[in-house]
């Protein structure tokens, strides 16, 4: 058997550990399930994550980067601030669509390392690169259209999260897009009013 490098080791184990959770559950989602959906030992899931805690941290930041990525790709540059905006939203919101699996498994991850003083700063962690990469979209769109914000980023990274969260949410439970879209929408049009 090849001997695969350990960048790329990781990023399948990542990938293992989102098919297993997503598919099982996370109480599922133990080093020896994740070696078995890649036809490995358990030995190697260890050598290249210390721990299942340091292997759903790589989990969260992944599935939190795709969320920023996808938002940043539908900003267009030069484009004007109503397109930009609602354009990220889009772009989230069909990832959202997507993958609605992996949306589920967040708030699986923030409830599970909630409960456990071990596992709290995952769940930390977890915001943090959110609100991170919902700062890093506002600053986008004010370097590509030109505009400022009224109010300080953090504060409206904040705010959209808990929109997009709640959002995001309802739609896991009930499915209808329209209204899920349709409040993406109203909360755009509310953050434009505070471009200048």
């Amino acid at each position: 058997m090849p001997r695969v490098p350990a960048n790329e080791r990781r990023a399948e184990l990542v990938q293992a550990a989102i098919q297993v959770a997503t598919r099982e559950g996370l109480a599922a989602t133990t080093t020896r399930r994740i070696a078995q959906e890649l036809g490995i030992s358990v030995g190697i899931v260890h050598y290249c994550f210390r721990s299942k805690e340091e292997l759903l941290h790589e989990v969260i930041r992944m599935i939190t980067e795709a969320q920023v990525v996808a938002a940043r790709s539908a900003i267009t540059p030069g484009g004007d601030v109503a397109a930009s905006v609602r354009n990220a939203f889009l772009g989230f919101w069909q990832l959202v669509e997507a993958t609605p699996d992996a949306q589920l498994l967040t708030y699986e991850l923030t409830s599970w390392a909630l409960r456990n003083a071990k596992t709290e700063p995952l769940a930390r962690e977890q915001r943090a690169s959110q609100l991170a990469g919902i700062e890093e979209i506002l600053q986008e769109i004010s370097a590509a259209t030109g505009v400022e914000w009224k109010l300080p980023a953090d504060q409206l990274a904040r705010m959209t999260l808990a929109i997009t969260d709640g959002v995001t949410l309802g739609w896991l439970v009930d499915r209808d897009t329209a209204s899920a879209v349709q409040a993406l929408e109203t909360f755009a049009d509310q953050l434009l009013a505070l471009a200048v």
